[in-house]
């Protein structure tokens, strides 16, 4: 995979000068209905600052269903010992690099070094998640920055509060911030209740918002599991309309299994809640098939407009080849 990845990040960085210059180039695959416009053109904006190379890893649109405007985020993969972190490297060396260059620089170097306990528990990838503002004639914010725990590495029952901070001091520093016990004790408090079947997925952070650790939690696979969680956690919501949702997809055999993500901050868990939902119980997935009794559910449950869930499941067209100067990529 690896050999796979540098090759075509050395097909892709000759052949446009951006991340924005690829996305255009790409255009006919990506969704009109889903991104258009003026959110379209504003996401090639942001996607500017980043390398063509960039495209050899896993990218994608974060793309609200239930909202009928044609816009979209945007999440790309940083992956370490690769010609993208180079390029990153070199930005955040530069004499007129900002804080979020440097900090990216100083994170693909924990992660690369092999004596680092970071890179030993979240290996060398990490995800930038893009905010995408067509209203607000502010700065750009930075990007949000999220590690993923390999395997088992955060797995409930095994107290490994060590690598929990080591995770969490990492982002405390890309984040600008000091550290904080009273945020840490919560985060310590929410993975002390997990079981061995649940574990953390993703930790991250939004440096341009309020200061805070946004944490992943996965391996719910019944209803009863998601609503003793959540009142274990004390988490402030109603759990009852929660195990309700979960419930309905759980009748309509929607997922393999879910995963809750919380806003952690020192005085707490913030109120607001996040389901995901896994089709299978590989991440990737290369065709729409396995997704489609979670759409189902969803336009039955009218969570989500029945136009945009069409044009979702219409859209997907598994692996594509791309013919460029220097060859065919997938």
């Amino acid at each position: 995979m690896r050999e796979d990845w540098s090759y075509t990040e050395q097909c892709l960085q000759p052949l446009a000068s951006s991340m924005g210059h690829l996305l255009a180039m790409i255009r006919p695959h990506i969704s009109t209905p889903m991104i258009n416009g003026r959110d379209w053109e504003c996401l090639l904006d942001r996607a500017l600052e980043m390398p063509a190379a960039m495209g050899a890893f896993p990218f994608g649109f974060e793309i609200p269903l239930q909202d009928s405007r044609p816009k979209a985020d945007f999440g790309v993969s940083l992956v370490g010992d690769s010609l993208t972190s180079k390029i990153y490297r070199d930005r955040g060396r530069a004499k007129n690099a900002g804080s979020s260059d440097k900090n990216l620089t100083w994170l693909l170097n924990e992660m690369d070094r092999q004596d680092s306990p970071l890179c030993r528990i979240v290996g060398k990838k990490m995800l930038l998640e893009y905010d995408v503002d067509t209203v607000s004639n502010n700065a750009l914010p930075d990007p949000g920055i999220f590690l993923y725990p390999v395997y088992d590495a955060l797995a409930g029952g095994s107290e490994k509060t060590g690598e929990l901070r080591a995770v969490h001091d990492a982002l405390v520093h890309v984040g600008g911030w000091n550290q904080d016990s009273a945020e840490f004790r919560q985060l310590e408090r929410l993975y002390g209740i997990m079981t061995p079947n649940i574990m953390i997925r993703a930790m991250g952070t939004f440096p341009s918002r309020r200061r805070g650790i946004r944490i992943a939690v996965t391996g719910f696979r019944k209803p009863e599991e998601v609503l003793d969680f959540l009142v274990l956690s004390g988490w402030t919501g109603s759990g009852l309309a929660v195990s309700d949702v979960v419930e309905f997809l759980d009748q309509h055999q929607a997922y393999a299994y879910l995963g809750l993500h919380f806003d952690v901050a020192a005085d707490g868990i913030g109120p607001v809640l996040g389901l995901s939902v896994f089709a299978r119980e590989k991440e990737w997935l290369k065709d729409i098939k396995p997704w489609t009794p979670a759409i189902n559910a969803i336009r039955e449950r009218e969570l989500a407009l029945p136009d945009k869930l069409t044009e979702l499941h219409d859209w997907s067209t598994g692996a594509t080849t791309l013919f460029t100067r220097l060859g065919a990529i997938m």
